[in-house]
């Protein structure tokens, strides 16, 4: 279960005027999405202000990522009409004895120097060599591979097959852009007009970012047809 930590002030653009926000107030909401390592849940905080010197409405969304559930990935928010004067911290509400917390970090403090080693190491990678990678990773999943050209890829950059049991073919885009660039619905669109196009089985979208909900959302839609890997999910195949 997450939860924000402490109440906070949020600051309207038109007149300045700053309002508090009580954690109490908020509602929330979840949803879940199934990924490579289980599920993952997103909790979904949000609320409505107006503004008591200007009357101008603002409404906010704070979101947090438990993934694989039982621990944190990552949060963001939105604003609308105002800014939050200090950044609310989403965190997993446990309910351990002290023992078992002692372990659970531990474990984490080593989880996470090995992560912050494959972002790393993903990050330096140019574009062509992410491709590289990710079709390494298919090959190990028992794949044959094939690459697509650098540039003209038509919305593929690889394409892979397994004959056995049945035939079965996946096109698998990658998009190597900085964790702050989110891959954004239009290109999980265009991705799955590809596969349809070329009556694949399945497609997926890889990257060394993230993915905005909407592109979630639509993938999650197409069941088992679309697939999203980020960068989480590439790290945790690796350590697999």
């Amino acid at each position: 279960m997450m939860q924000i930590s402490e109440d906070f002030y949020i600051k309207c653009n038109k007149c300045g005027h700053k309002t508090l926000v009580e954690i109490d107030s908020l509602e929330c909401d979840t949803s879940t999405y199934d990924r490579a390592m289980g599920e993952e849940i997103e909790y979904n905080f949000s609320g409505e202000i107006c503004c008591e010197v200007c009357n101008t409405w603002i409404d906010f969304s704070i979101r947090g990522y438990e993934y694989p559930v039982g621990a944190f990935n990552f949060s963001d928010y939105d604003c609308n009409g105002g800014k939050f004067e200090n950044i609310p911290i989403v965190e997993i509400r446990y309910e351990f004895d002290d023992r078992f917390i002692d372990y659970a970090y531990e474990e984490y403090i080593e989880a996470e120097i090995l992560l912050d080693h494959y972002k790393e190491k993903i990050k330096r990678m140019s574009p062509r060599e992410f491709e590289f990678f990710v079709g390494e990773i298919f090959e190990k999943l028992g794949y044959s591979v094939k690459t697509t050209k650098a540039t003209r890829d038509g919305g593929k950059d690889i394409i892979a097959t397994k004959s056995d049991p049945i035939p079965y073919t996946l096109i698998v885009e990658c998009k190597h852009w900085g964790e702050k660039h989110k891959v954004d619905v239009s290109v999980v669109r265009s991705v799955y007009g590809v596969q349809t196009a070329m009556q694949a089985n399945q497609s997926i979208v890889v990257t060394s970012s993230r993915f905005t909900k909407d592109a979630r959302d639509f993938a999650e839609e197409r069941k088992t047809l679309m697939t999203l890997w980020d960068i989480d999910d590439l790290i945790k195949l690796i350590i697999n």
